[in-house]
């Protein structure tokens, strides 16, 4: 009897690692034990190949990740809540946006573990396209890189330091914003000129 419960567990070993029977089998109760075991190792390998493959194609591309677990997230809350169609489309929308300010958060995060020096070479060089777009930002540079000007590493340090507190954020389409004493850098959208902003 424990024959036919050898030959059964070959039966299942093939069957579930979906080797295949083949046109060739094993001959006696050796073979079959032999041939069983190696199904059962050589499935077990090609499970962790291919684990590890996985992980490793994930793992090349974690923003993308990140975006489509946010997503698949904001899409069961939105159908838990029954929320309308027009808030569903504002709400993908905004998340799309908001893919880049993601990223440039954990960019940031990067930034921050460098020495002080190094960090803020980084910055300037990643946000000087957006100085150099400020006309007061922009004169302030010019004067730190002269080497005529005597107060030339303060106002580098200056600049250092705005290009740090630099930040990335997304609002929404209609959405009303704005803070007093404080610099926006639009770089995208359409912004209503009033004479009262131009003011501010």
């Amino acid at each position: 009897p424990w024959k036919l419960y050898v030959q059964s567990f070959y039966f299942v070993s093939y069957t579930i690692t979906s080797v295949g029977y083949g046109d060739i089998g094993p001959q006696n109760i050796v073979e079959t034990i032999v041939l069983t075991w190696i199904v059962i190792i050589s499935g077990v390998l090609w499970t962790l190949v291919l684990g590890e493959a996985c992980a490793t194609i994930s793992a090349m591309k974690p923003d993308e990740v990140a975006f489509r677990s946010t997503m698949d997230d904001l899409n069961r809350m939105m159908q838990d809540r029954l929320v309308p169609l027009q808030m569903k489309l504002r709400l993908r929308t905004f998340f799309l946006a908001r893919k880049t300010a993601q990223r440039r958060q954990r960019q940031m995060q990067i930034i921050d573990g460098m020495s002080p020096g190094l960090a803020g070479e980084v910055v300037m060089e990643l946000n000087r396209v957006w100085i150099t777009k400020v006309r007061f930002l922009d004169n302030i540079l010019k004067s730190s890189l002269s080497e005529s000007h005597s107060c030339g590493s303060f106002f580098y340090a200056f600049i250092v330091d705005v290009s740090r507190s630099m930040l990335t954020a997304i609002h929404a389409q209609s959405e009303v914003f704005g803070q007093p004493h404080a610099l926006y850098i639009l770089r995208r959208g359409l912004v209503w000129r009033r004479q009262d902003a131009t003011n501010t």
